[in-house]
């Protein structure tokens, strides 16, 4: 379930004026299907928008939201799938780990845009942003449970009286912005202990196509079902048609030389060229080389590309880290020769590097399947 599709419901809320039941799972320990940070909806009719497990506890939480949504009172639910039975009783889940998940009453119309998308796990700035979830308090601190995104400066939405916990909060944030890691802590007030969740949402993957022909049609309509902005370049005028790329917030028509103008940078961004056109390639390569993007992807097998570079070497030797950075053949060797399985092969290919992860099968990685465990708990 992709953020955009929570965003959708989101704003339906918003438009109807109706209330929601928001879901984050907030802390895990063991194996679990998700990972700290996933959120779904469930609405006043009792439908789900998103998932926090593979669909086997989503049933229990919908009753358990039903109850939040009458009384308006937060609810934290504990699911232990530990139990040497539990594939034969409980939840029967093949999971076998623990998740704590807080159910809050939302009211999206309260809620600016910004804060929205966040919540949705979709960020659009160029910085990581922190959503702060405060699952678990003390009885006198229960009216602080909660999520709420961050500013630079900490909470924006902590009452002033609970200094205290503002700047514990500030300081967990700063943190896990520091480590680039989700974090869970717990915090010690006089009025007794808050359990705080600290989630990241990184700014969404960019990705720039250099050719609008009919193999990018599926590579656009796959990076948008991830939720990836996608801007589409291409030096033929009748092929920049918007309608061909629902997907893409950008089509642009631009000449080689122009074309770079245009190219999002940093290390959220990728570049994939496409064009089946070698002169333009050889025009393209070196200024996109040149660009701070960790990943150029150029269509074609190995020996074009090193043709293209050895007609280049008069003017253009890539250096070693731009060598490493230029993905040629681009894609992952997953088989098929279709478009859409080319596309699936370069989505996942970027996916890996942009995670700086080794797109590797799972039964050869010995360690967790998701990335190293994030919430690394300690008192704050």
């Amino acid at each position: 379930m992709s953020g955009s599709e929570l965003l959708v419901a989101l704003e339906e809320a918003v438009a109807a004026r109706a209330p929601l039941v928001l879901g984050t799972l907030a802390r895990t320990s063991g194996s679990t299907y998700r990972r700290a940070g996933a959120r779904l909806l469930v609405t006043a009719g009792g439908s789900l928008v998103g998932l926090i497990s593979g669909g086997c506890l989503e049933p229990h939480i919908a009753e358990a939201a039903r109850e939040v949504l009458e009384t308006g009172l937060p609810r934290r639910l504990r699911f232990d799938m530990t139990g040497e039975h539990d594939g034969l009783v409980g939840f029967g889940l093949g999971c076998r780990g623990t998740l704590d998940i807080l159910l809050e009453k939302l009211e999206p119309w309260r809620l600016d845009e910004e804060a929205r998308r966040l919540l949705c796990g979709m960020n659009t700035g160029a910085e990581p942003r922190a959503l702060v979830t405060v699952y678990d308090a003390a009885p006198a601190l229960s009216h602080l449970l909660g999520s709420l995104p961050v500013d630079e400066g900490g909470a924006t939405a902590l009452p002033a009286a609970q200094v205290a916990l503002h700047e514990a909060v500030r300081a967990i944030v700063r943190e896990a912005l520091v480590t680039e890691h989700p974090l869970a802590r717990t915090v010690r007030l006089p009025e007794g202990n808050v359990e705080c969740f600290v989630d990241l949402v990184p700014p969404a993957f960019h990705l720039t196509v250099f050719g609008a022909g009919p193999d990018a049609v599926p590579l656009v309509a796959m990076a948008r079902q991830l939720d990836w902005r996608v801007t589409v370049i291409d030096h033929r005028p009748a092929l920049c048609d918007a309608a061909r790329f629902p997907g893409a917030e950008r089509v642009v028509h631009a000449h080689p030389e122009r074309a770079v103008e245009h190219v999002p940078v940093g290390r959220h961004a990728a570049v994939v060229v496409m064009t089946h056109n070698y002169f333009v390639d050889l025009r393209l390569l070196p200024m996109l080389l040149a660009l701070d993007v960790p990943y150029v992807g150029l269509l074609g097998p190995r020996s074009r590309g090193e043709q293209l570079l050895g007609e280049l070497a008069g003017e253009f030797v890539p250096s070693l880290e731009q060598r490493a950075r230029l993905y040629s053949p681009v894609g992952l060797r997953l088989g098929g020769d279709t478009p859409a399985t080319i596309a699936l092969s370069i989505v996942a290919e970027v996916q890996a590097v942009l995670s700086r992860v080794e797109g590797v099968h799972l039964r050869q990685h010995d360690g967790p399947i998701h990335l190293p465990e994030a919430e690394r708990r300690k008192s704050a």
